[in-house]
């Protein structure tokens, strides 16, 4: 082998390592910028919203699920629709009241009891005054604690409320 084979040979050897490192650092490059992608762009997941037309709450082991009242008449009969979920160990029951009036409504444990639906309990309330995309305030109240929710009036003109409207 003569000097010039030799030295042509180093310098393809030199070649394919060059080539082989900037192949890995352009590959570094691509990887940042596709993982960077996520330093900028906001994750929706960070922010979660209701996805309900009611609104939620918590007083102590009872939770509250996707609360509105219903009425086609605001000087007439208003339902409270909602579910109540207790998620605590014993028996509770549920102070509803609002200026039109006081429902109670009981809870077993484990078990969630819809208000205002076909198979759940009635929670009408006479002369409320409440008028359809307005807020009323509902008060919810078990025995240790107690919380007022800014409840959506609705008329029942959306497909899911049209035959829960009293």
């Amino acid at each position: 082998m003569t000097a010039v084979e030799r030295s042509t040979r180093r310098m393809s050897r030199h070649r394919i390592a060059r080539r082989r490192a900037a192949a890995a650092i352009v590959g570094v490059a691509v990887l940042g910028l596709l993982t960077g992608c996520d330093l900028f762009a906001p994750q929706d997941t960070k922010y979660i919203q209701e996805t309900a037309d009611g609104v939620n709450g918590d007083i102590g082991a009872i939770f509250i699920g996707n609360a509105v009242l219903l009425t086609t008449d605001a000087s007439g009969t208003t339902s409270l629709v909602a579910t109540l979920v207790n998620q605590g160990e014993s028996n509770e029951d549920v102070r509803i009241s609002t200026d039109a009036g006081t429902h109670t409504v009981t809870v077993k444990p484990a078990e969630s009891v819809q208000t205002g639906t076909p198979d759940g309990e009635s929670v009408l309330f006479e002369g409320l005054g409440a008028k359809p995309g307005s807020l009323a305030y509902v008060t919810f109240e078990t025995s240790t604690e107690t919380e007022t929710l800014n409840v959506p009036v609705l008329d029942g003109g959306l497909p899911q409320y049209k035959d829960l409207a009293p």
